[in-house]
């Protein structure tokens, strides 16, 4: 079928624009100036402009039967309101039979006073109450941040593997390659439409994840739990006050409400669309470890 991905040339688009074109869907997509920027991968059909413009949304979604919405890291209330709004219309016009909502992580049942938690909350409203049909799969923490092309020289040269997780915890990771996977299953399932799946599920401590990636390098490796004002202040030169503040809230989240990310019933959701998720050592085998 066709299906439109907001962001294909980026990490989660990207992955699940990857997984549907290996399951023969032609893919379109948005990207403000197609020739700057990481390129579409071979395949994918881009359409010049952004979500800020319904007309590009209508024109990109034409003739789709599926469209998957992620919203980018972005930390605006009235830009996410915005764009969902945009993409909800566009949706309807072009009378797009299923809408994938991928919130890019764990959906809290409420505001949280976080922002970057409450936009999501408010954008699961807005597709609640848009008449269309939409299977939201809520993702948790992405396992591939810790392999960030910034993280793996630390890794090998310092033999730690720097997080702001506790090192004894289990939290549900996930891999883009396996968020891909998911939705490309979910795409094939429109009587899903209407409910909430979590996806993913390998319960792993940040211990498991640091033995995993020493059997893939041959090394010893230790884990070490970053405290989150120190992550947060790591961020800022990269990514600016706000971004850094909002990324870092995140695992403040999974401080304070650890039982809220294991409590979920992912064996449910990987019977329903068929997945099975990487395992730890799965993943750390399946990433390029080198400096280059």
């Amino acid at each position: 079928m066709k299906v439109f991905v907001t962001g294909a040339t980026g990490f989660q688009g990207g992955n699940i624009a990857g997984a549907l074109l290996n399951e023969n869907h032609q893919i379109t997509t948005l990207k403000r100036d197609p020739n700057v920027g990481q390129p579409a991968m071979e395949g994918i059909e881009v359409v010049k402009g952004g979500l800020d413009s319904r007309d590009s949304l209508a024109t990109a979604m034409r003739g789709a039967q599926a469209a998957v919405y992620s919203f980018p890291l972005i930390f605006d209330m009235e830009l996410a309101v915005s764009y969902t709004e945009n993409f909800i219309a566009a949706a309807k016009q072009e009378n797009v039979d299923l809408v994938i909502f991928n919130t890019t992580f764990h959906l809290a049942k409420e505001e949280t006073g976080f922002l970057a938690l409450d936009l999501k909350v408010a954008m699961k409203k807005q597709f609640d109450a848009s008449g269309l049909n939409v299977i939201t799969l809520a993702p948790d923490t992405y396992i591939d941040n810790i392999s960030a092309p910034w993280s793996i020289p630390v890794i090998l040269e310092h033999k730690i593997v720097p997080y702001p997780i506790a090192s004894d915890k289990r939290l549900p990771w996930i891999s883009h390659s396996d968020l891909g996977k998911y939705v490309a299953k979910a795409i094939t399932k429109p009587e899903l439409a209407g409910q909430t799946l979590p996806i993913g599920g390998s319960l792993i401590s940040g211990n498991e994840i640091a033995a995993a990636i020493s059997n893939a390098i041959g090394q010893d490796l230790n884990f070490v739990s970053v405290p989150v004002n120190e992550f947060e202040q790591q961020l800022t030169s990269g990514f600016g006050e706000l971004a850094a503040k909002e990324i870092s809230n995140l695992y403040r989240f999974i401080e304070q409400n650890h039982n809220e990310f294991v409590d979920k019933d992912f064996d449910k959701t990987n019977q329903l669309l068929g997945v099975q998720p990487q395992s730890a050592q799965d993943w750390a085998n399946s990433v390029n470890w080198s400096l280059s």
